[in-house]
């Protein structure tokens, strides 16, 4: 039901509104597009994860005994016991 003015309640806020103001762009200068400008190539660069993955700060210049003999059972012509093959088929077969 709508109230008519008389009975309408004063609402103040508890605290004080700000004023709005206009946000305002100077479009007559082209804007700086990130990567544009001068570059400190001297600076450390993120890399990516497989970066990180397959550099050899990653694994402290040591190879993992059981990747080489992993790698040497497949050269041997051992048959792959890992499971990530069997599992995409079984995935691609759902969809």
């Amino acid at each position: 039901m709508a109230q008519s003015p008389s009975q309408e309640k004063d609402v103040t806020p508890s605290a004080p509104v700000p004023a709005r103001t206009e946000r305002r762009t100077n479009t007559t200068n082209p804007t700086e597009q990130p990567g544009s400008g001068p570059e400190d190539l001297g600076g450390p660069e993120a890399r990516l994860p497989h970066e990180r993955d397959q550099s050899t700060d990653m694994t402290d210049g040591e190879r993992h005994p059981e990747i080489e003999q992993a790698y040497k059972d497949v050269k041997r012509g051992l048959q792959d016991t890992d499971r990530g093959v069997p599992a995409h088929n079984a995935y691609q077969k759902q969809k």
